[in-house]
């Protein structure tokens, strides 16, 4: 007798289905839109920095570097190490559309892994923690060559050194210069990658400041600005403390690569207070705010692009509707 049951023809059975993509469609169309892709982003532009939270093992398509706008120029992954396979194929495919990934050194990262051992072992000495924190740093800059990024993002908060104590503030200092030597030893023998600075100038100790002028752009810790006066009074800011340590000597603190960071708004905040705005009473988007202060006119410093933290939350916007119209504000008809 024939089993003629349900289960017989309900069970799901897996099909290899494969749609052509443009690339394959048309080979030469594809070709000719790189190569006007390529010569966009050779000329001057406002640069796009985006950072992307890439998982070890990307599942979704809302988690695959290939899906980011082709108009983006940095791509920065903020968990540079374990990357897959797959992962590292993406960041091949995507250069050929000159989109450049930068692995994120972030040394708060760095700090909190620390502090976290001290808290387990008290006893642990000062000496141990710039040797831990020196291992950690090379092991995250031989990131660069393992995986072949393209260069790097040296994040680094810090916080302001004015009414510490003298021995807190010696260590602080001591901390600061032991990372920061390391990442310029590192430029000096990668001289043909990408460096990029992100974080707050008026915290650096005056004795690093120099360094800055090696770093291929400068993004300002602006995510929590509110209008456009704060991201000028925070370009200013970098700006000043420039000027205070260098005296009579020349600014250490290069005004013509300029970035300004900004969020987007997260589906998990229910207040509505990241990735937006509230001047006059009126809420508007951050990221788009931004970039139209990107564009206007500025005597003192050069705006040179954004960096939009975090857009994967974007890509189930109508697939990354804030970030082109970001695009599309500060670089029209690109």
């Amino acid at each position: 007798m024939i089993s003629t049951s349900c289960e017989d023809w309900t069970d799901p059975e897996s099909i290899d289905i494969h749609y052509p993509t443009f690339e394959e469609q048309n080979p030469q169309l594809y070709a000719d839109y790189l190569k006007d892709l390529k010569l966009y982003k050779a000329e001057g532009h406002k640069v796009v920095f985006v950072s992307f939270n890439n998982p070890g093992n990307p599942r979704h398509q809302s988690e695959r570097l290939t899906v980011v706008p082709d108009s983006v120029d940095f791509i920065c992954l903020n968990n540079p190490e374990n990357l897959s396979g797959e992962t590292q194929a993406e960041m091949v495919k995507i250069r050929e559309k000159a989109i450049r990934t930068l692995a994120c050194i972030n040394y708060d990262d760095l700090e909190n892994e620390w502090n976290k051992k001290a808290e387990k072992n008290p006893e642990l000495t000062e000496e141990e923690a710039r040797k831990y924190l020196n291992e950690r740093t090379n092991a995250l800059l031989a990131l660069c060559d393992g995986y072949g990024y393209d260069g790097i993002l040296v994040s680094y908060t810090g916080r302001s050194m004015v009414g510490m104590k003298e021995i807190p503030l010696q260590q602080y200092k001591e901390r600061q210069q032991n990372f920061f030597s390391k990442v310029m030893s590192w430029q000096a023998g990668h001289i043909d990658k990408m460096m990029v600075f992100y974080g707050n100038v008026q915290y650096l100790d005056p004795e690093s400041m120099d360094m800055l002028d090696k770093y291929n752009y400068l993004i300002l810790k602006t995510t929590s600005s509110t209008n456009q006066v704060a991201l000028t009074m925070n370009a200013m800011t970098a700006i000043q403390a420039g000027k205070e340590a260098a005296g009579t000597n020349t600014n250490p603190v290069p005004t013509d690569r300029f970035i300004a960071a900004t969020q987007l708004p997260l589906k998990s905040d229910a207040g509505m207070l990241i990735g937006y705005w509230n001047t006059k009473g009126e809420r508007s988007l951050a990221a788009q705010g931004t970039a139209r202060w990107i564009v206007q006119a500025s005597t003192e410093f050069t705006r040179s692009g954004i960096f939009v933290d975090n857009i994967q939350e974007d890509y189930f916007n109508n697939t990354y509707a804030s970030v082109r119209e970001v695009i599309q504000i500060m670089n029209p008809n690109k």
